[in-house]
């Protein structure tokens, strides 16, 4: 499945308009499966905590 949709997810992130690319993102990230949906949220609450402790692990946003 995913495989099918990355294409998609590509296309969308190269929008011009931050307000059409933030619709079509929320659109796809939607539409996906639950499980893949679990995990893509569990990896993005993590990935906000290295962020939030960037001084510490020095790991920066632009490094993730």
């Amino acid at each position: 499945f995913l495989t099918d949709k990355y294409a998609d997810f590509i296309d969308a992130n190269r929008k011009e308009d931050p307000v059409e690319r933030l619709k079509t993102l929320k659109r796809l990230i939607h539409d996906l499966p639950e499980h893949h949906y679990e995990t893509l949220k569990f990896l993005s609450a993590h990935l906000k905590t290295v962020a939030e402790n960037s001084e510490k692990n020095k790991v920066f946003e632009r490094n993730i």
